[in-house]
């Protein structure tokens, strides 16, 4: 792989907003010309009762969408909105939700009786079931990077860079006969929850699997599967991988399904080392997830309001809101085997981590979604957080505001220092939580801790920008074209912590990649939180290689779908 030491340009704060909120505020696009139908069925049946008889993976019903006025619909493909059968708090709880199946019109390929399958776990858009991708396909399947897998795509504005369609992540798939499925995750008590997260997905890939059997002759009865996503995707991913042995050798769907093999993980910038645990190496308190987000202005320092966020304030209201609609659900099973939550923690209560003022935050915000047009709803919403001191969102202990504040100054919150000694049961209760839902080996989940096909780790891919300041990961000192340490990097952090499942013997596979700040034309480029998964699935990021064919993403799915990802663990930095 080239490595370049990448031009760090005093632009790069402005560009990582115009890359992120620019996107975000902007005026919708226009939905495509469409059959009416097509805007339905989940909408008025997802969180129904589950019709007898039906199991995990059991597809119920599906509409095929079919755009009439869209050039950035895949050619040669045919896409279905699907209403199917998942779990919720355990395996035993059935719930309805939506998700898509895109297949090659002709059906999928097939060679020695296997296809291949594609599982797209989606970013963070907001947890109501009208934000989610099925319910606006056009913006989150087909449309461009990052809230869709069609162009590839970053930025906005001056440092818009986006490719053609024709070229992009999902035609290539359709054009290599894949089948892609992508789940929206159960709606309002889904956000960063692994369990039900990933349940969903591999529920989603069952039912593919069943859409495929009825629509084409000749079905496949045997899928090599693939799993990616980014951001809370990259959570939800690597969820999936390591429950996908477990939960579908646990789990039945009634009309059968396909059998599915796990050929490799990918996760871009995945939300992880939500707080940082004592011992942990590379990091003290205050460099979790939590900590670094929660008093994050996103615009920090920029004159124009419109492109600035308080971005802890935001994703909390999420996480608050979901996990507290998931508490208020029925508990798991006492012997469950796949609970969403921890049985001796019990569920979390709201009141017991925001203040009345943060409580109403939640309220408000978990009913918008973070893209386009609703993003200024949020951003007003949160704005006043930009004053802690008179503003708190949380519990004084984890608000942790230093003495001499300023209004508008950066400091990390205390939620490190808190789970290290919760001083009440309500704070016991959320730590437990977050501590639960980490991926990877720092989970005190009793699941795997790496992504397992047949009791074998897969190979795994990893990929961050040097320039994100959501999932924290930025360089303090040191060079410029080294991937940071674990205290600024979260994927680093997580990479650490997979290193030794994957490395002791030399035959599994653990890559990290560094999408470094790079300039094009003059106008800088950043690899920000919102630009990865373009620069990860861009051949390179000059203006004409924005293609998918040839990137570093590219090659991981080819090379895992065909066996023959090279065996071993190392870290590098892409700079196009």
């Amino acid at each position: 792989m080239t490595r370049r030491r990448p031009e760090l340009l005093g632009l790069a704060l402005a560009a990582v907003l115009v890359a992120s909120l620019g996107a975000c505020t902007a005026p919708p696009a226009p939905a495509p010309t469409a059959t009416a139908a097509s805007t339905q069925p989940c909408e008025n049946r997802v969180g129904t009762a589950v019709p007898d008889g039906l199991g995990p993976g059991d597809i119920v019903d599906s509409l095929e969408i079919t755009p009439t006025d869209d050039a950035t619909y895949p050619v040669g493909a045919r896409s279905w909105r699907i209403l199917y059968v998942t779990t919720g708090v355990d395996e035993t709880d059935l719930q309805l939700v939506c998700g898509t199946v895109t297949a090659p019109a002709a059906g999928p390929a097939v060679v020695d009786g296997r296809a291949r399958i594609l599982n797209w776990s989606h970013g963070t858009v907001g947890i109501a079931q009208n934000c989610l991708p099925s319910s606006n396909p056009a913006v989150g399947l087909w449309g461009p990077m990052p809230g869709g897998i069609g162009a590839v795509a970053w930025g906005a504005d001056l440092s818009k860079r986006e490719g053609d369609a024709s070229d992009g992540l999902l035609q290539f798939a359709i054009d290599q006969g894949w089948v892609v499925a992508a789940a929206d995750y159960a709606p309002d008590s889904t956000y960063v929850v692994g369990k039900t997260e990933a349940s969903a997905i591999l529920d989603a890939a069952r039912a593919a699997t069943q859409l495929v059997d009825s629509t084409f002759a000749d079905a496949p009865t045997k899928y090599d599967a693939v799993i990616w996503g980014h951001s809370q995707g990259g959570h939800a991913a690597l969820w999936a991988g390591q429950l996908f042995d477990s939960y579908l050798a646990a789990t039945h769907p009634s009309k059968g399904a396909a059998d599915l093999t796990l050929r490799g993980v990918a996760a871009l910038a995945p939300a992880s080392n939500f707080i940082t645990q004592p011992g942990q190496p590379g990091v003290v308190a205050g460099d979790g997830l939590a900590d670094w987000e929660m008093h994050k202005n996103i615009g920090l320092d920029l004159p124009v309001a419109s492109l600035q966020m308080q971005i802890g304030p935001a994703l909390f209201s999420y996480i608050f809101g979901a996990w507290d609609a998931l508490a208020d659900e029925r508990a798991p099973a006492a012997d469950a085997a796949f609970p969403a939550y921890p049985l001796s923690a019990g569920g979390v209560q709201l009141d017991t981590i925001a203040t009345a003022e943060g409580a109403q935050t939640v309220a408000t915000v978990k009913e918008l979604c973070l893209r386009r047009s609703s993003a200024t709803a949020v951003q007003t919403a949160v704005e006043k957080y930009g004053d802690a001191s008179a503003n708190p969102m949380v519990v004084p202990e984890i608000w942790n505001l230093p003495a001499g504040y300023r209004s508008g100054e950066f400091f990390p919150g205390g939620l490190d220092a808190t789970c290290a000694a919760p001083p009440t049961e309500g704070l016991a209760t959320w730590c437990a939580w977050m501590l639960y839902n980490l991926p990877g080996p720092l989970g005190s989940n009793p699941f795997p801790k790496v992504p397992l096909s047949d009791g074998q780790p897969v190979p795994l891919f990893l990929a961050q920008g040097l320039a994100d300041d959501i999932i924290h990961c930025q360089p303090t000192g040191g060079a410029a074209d080294q991937i940071p340490d674990a205290a600024n990097c979260m994927t680093r952090a997580l990479y650490d912590s997979l290193e030794p499942l994957y490395c002791t013997d030399g035959t599994s596979s653990l890559t990290l990649h560094g999408v470094a700040a790079a300039g094009i034309g003059g106008v800088d480029s950043p690899a920000s939180h919102f630009s990865i998964p373009g620069e990860i699935a861009a051949k390179s990021i000059a203006s004409d290689e924005l293609v998918f064919e040839g990137s570093p993403l590219q090659r991981f799915f080819s090379e895992a779908f065909d066996g023959s990802v090279a065996p071993g663990c190392g870290m590098s930095v892409e700079n196009g």
